[in-house]
């Protein structure tokens, strides 16, 4: 057993509250103008709490000029279809990779890997004229299908999990008589949950942050939350306080997710890590 000394423990508590310190600065001020009025804003610090918590007219006012509640709700569709189609093609290609031998096997996990190293930008001409021959462009399947994709940070949280399920089990359910893709849906998926959390997790919050997708393939008429809330840094007239409240509306869903989900994303990292 380590035993810490004692200044080590403060040297340690003092780098956590400094990191803490340095993660909520910029919120309380962003949260303190969002409640704030515009001649308040004007003339009080950022520091400076507002006098009226319950003054929504910001926020009622970002929602409706910035049609932000139907980029939410595009978002969420967007979110809950593909993140259930990369889940599922997840599971099934880390499955096989992980339980079974084949020609081609390290060919195609070398492919995966390789991906890691390619920018996503230096692709998007071809992918981008894919799309719109596919007729997909400024539709919501062509966000739908780019985020479905498997990549290799999810195939090492599931390797993580299946490195923790005895092969034995596949074996007697193979004497039972089941087929592979019984053991899958009935033994391998259920005990799967954990990284299935994680895997959702991680790639929910990048896909909801994620700008540069939306804003090329999608137009005017169906938006994400992330292209909507750039209109308001575009249009300079817009005051800042209405522009405060809705980043605030834009933080408030995915702190929420993570506040309640966090101990999934920490077992996941640390899952991709060792594998």
């Amino acid at each position: 057993m380590i035993h810490e000394s004692r200044l080590y423990k403060v040297l340690r508590y003092i780098f956590l509250a400094a990191a803490c310190i340095f993660v909520i600065v910029p919120i309380i001020p962003l949260i303190f103008m969002a409640f704030k009025t515009g001649a308040e804003y004007s003339s009080t610090s950022v520091l400076t709490p507002p006098r009226n918590w319950f003054n929504f007219y910001n926020f009622r006012y970002a929602i409706k000029v910035g049609n932000l509640g139907k980029a939410l709700f595009n978002t969420a569709v967007i979110l809950a279809i593909s993140l259930s189609i990369q889940l599922l093609f997840t599971t099934m290609v880390s499955y096989v990779l992980h339980r079974f031998e084949f020609k081609g096997k390290k060919i195609i996990f070398t492919m995966f890997m390789l991906t890691m190293f390619i920018p996503v930008v230096t692709t998007q001409t071809v992918v981008f004229q894919i799309v719109y021959r596919l007729g997909l462009v400024n539709k919501m399947p062509s966000i739908i299908l780019l985020y479905s994709g498997v990549h290799i940070v999810g195939i090492y949280i599931m390797f993580n999990q299946l490195n923790a399920i005895p092969k034995e089990l596949d074996e007697s359910a193979l004497i039972d008589g089941a087929s592979y893709f019984r053991i899958y849906r009935s033994i391998i998926l259920p005990l799967m949950k954990p990284a299935c959390t994680t895997l959702l997790i991680i790639n929910g919050i990048g896909h909801y942050n994620d700008f540069y997708i939306p804003n090329l393939y999608l137009r005017k008429n169906v938006q994400t939350f992330t292209v909507a809330l750039h209109k308001f840094f575009g249009n300079t007239a817009t005051p800042f306080e209405i522009v405060a409240a809705a980043i605030l509306l834009g933080i408030v869903p995915i702190m929420i997710v993570f506040l309640l989900l966090q101990k999934h994303i920490f077992y996941g990292l640390a899952g991709a890590v060792k594998a």
